[in-house]
């Protein structure tokens, strides 16, 4: 039996009749067909340059889909680009498109082969399986807080100001979802921490200050048995109370060895910790607290850090107006 060349009937017939998205393209990456499953989704045709590829895409995704497309046919490199495609309606659903280089005889009219396929169920559902983890995880954090009306709603505010602190540092989408994170657990390991200690009104003495200082590795070690926090979520957890100079907890981190979430989660840590009232002191105005921050940058915070919290609650670094 002879198998069927690409151009032969019975080859086009049997791509035609497949359920997904085939499609062959020209040494350039651009295609040069298309199967039915393609039109029937899109409702674009061959009478549309390229099928109606670049015009089918999600505005948004145009750009680094194709930058994508053209380093991998330039390198003839397969590739796996996810983009949302429209459908006939007008509403757009993820895909995955990939592509092959191939090798054939000299007269073979076509370079590249590929598909494309529906992932749409499948992202909506990790997005699902994200949404429900991130909640639990805010939980644990608003947990803590029930133990302790005086904190209640610092982990909301700390997670916000965080937040906008690290996009104000072009900090990178998985960074800022680590922030948010540990954010949310900075505190987890004041779990261990007894009422007496945590609740106390006045000083705390010197074996209560070596319990509360266990909190923030104990809380790196609670957070890690989820098992499923990223790395940079677990520093901030451990090291959020590490100082600029060296004289933080729990290791004795100096400057840059500070892990970065850590620094920019302690400034807003402290800030929010002085502007709110606790058993061992009343609320400061945002002005003395801002005016302490800043104080403090080069020996407890980091002077960048520091320097963009202050303009970002819109004032001066140096300055509290």
């Amino acid at each position: 039996m002879v198998p069927a060349r690409p151009g032969d009937a019975t080859y086009l017939q049997l791509l035609e009749s497949m359920p997904v998205m085939l499609w062959t393209a020209d040494a350039q990456g651009v295609w040069h067909h298309i199967n039915y499953a393609w039109a029937e989704y899109t409702g674009l045709t061959g009478d549309t340059p390229g099928f109606g590829f670049e015009e089918s895409l999600h505005p948004d995704d145009v750009a680094p889909t194709l930058s994508r497309w053209r380093a991998a046919v330039s390198a003839r490199r397969p590739y796996e680009i996810e983009y949302r495609l429209r459908a006939r309606d007008g509403s757009y659903r993820v895909f995955l498109i990939r592509g092959r280089p191939v090798q054939g005889q000299e007269e073979q009219p076509f370079a590249w082969v590929g598909t494309c396929t529906d992932i749409d169920a499948q992202k909506r559902a990790e997005q699902q399986a994200l949404d429900a983890r991130e909640a639990a995880v805010r939980a644990l954090g608003l947990a803590l807080e029930a133990r302790d009306d005086v904190t209640m709603g610092h982990t909301d505010r700390v997670t916000g100001l965080a937040l906008r602190l690290g996009q104000r540092l072009s900090l990178g989408q998985g960074q800022l979802e680590a922030l948010r994170l540990g954010a949310y657990l900075h505190d987890i390991g004041k779990m261990a921490v007894p009422d007496a200690a945590l609740h106390k009104p006045g000083p705390l003495n010197e074996d209560e200050w070596v319990v509360m200082r266990r909190h923030a590795s104990e809380g790196a070690r609670f957070a890690q048995s989820l098992g499923f926090l990223p790395t940079a979520t677990l520093e901030l957890i451990r090291h959020h109370h590490e100082h600029w100079d060296g004289s933080g907890y729990p290791s004795g981190l100096r400057g840059a060895d500070i892990p970065v979430l850590a620094r920019v989660f302690a400034v807003v840590d402290v800030y929010d910790a002085l502007i709110s009232e606790r058993p061992y002191k009343p609320a400061w105005s945002k002005e003395a607290a801002l005016t302490e921050v800043h104080a403090l940058a080069g020996s407890q915070f980091d002077p960048q850090v520091t320097a963009a919290f202050a303009e970002m609650v819109g004032r001066r670094a140096g300055r509290a107006d």
